[in-house]
């Protein structure tokens, strides 16, 4: 048996960063968060009455959020919190949500599901049920990779 040295990617460790980031954007509040500040950085302020969480709960879930890290945040006017997604220039990973809700996001889920279904040899079950995506995405010079 040969002691481990830590350089090497075994796919246990893959599988945590994955689940760390795949659980932070997992809860609903968390995706609330994430959809709205891609329309633009938010205070604490702006995202409890968006949420509608106490201020504890917000921070728990921020706090999700930065550690991944898809979010970042900064002192802002009034010394209070800003918060805005975190747009690194070489991202380790990068997820994508599509929920037909969005009409948009319906209309690109659609057309991707579509385009699974007829180019994988699997297809998509059950596809024109599907209400909501998520997908990964990994960077060649990801530690995913």
């Amino acid at each position: 048996m040969t002691k481990s040295t830590g350089r090497e990617k075994s796919s246990d460790s893959r599988r945590a960063l994955v689940s760390s980031s795949m659980s932070a954007t997992a809860h609903p509040t968390r995706e609330l968060i994430l959809r709205t500040l891609k329309e633009g950085p938010q205070s604490t302020l702006d995202l409890e009455k968006v949420t509608g969480e106490n201020r504890y709960n917000l921070y728990h879930h921020l706090s999700v959020l930065e550690d991944v890290p898809l979010i970042t945040s900064s002192i802002g006017e009034g010394r209070s919190k800003v918060f805005e997604l975190y747009n690194p220039k070489r991202p380790e990973v990068a997820f994508v949500v599509l929920d037909s809700r969005d009409k948009e996001e319906a209309k690109a889920l659609k057309k991707i599901l579509k385009l699974l279904d007829e180019e994988t040899a699997e297809g998509v079950p059950h596809r024109r049920d599907i209400r909501r995506a998520k997908m990964v995405f990994y960077y060649p010079w990801s530690s995913e990779e």
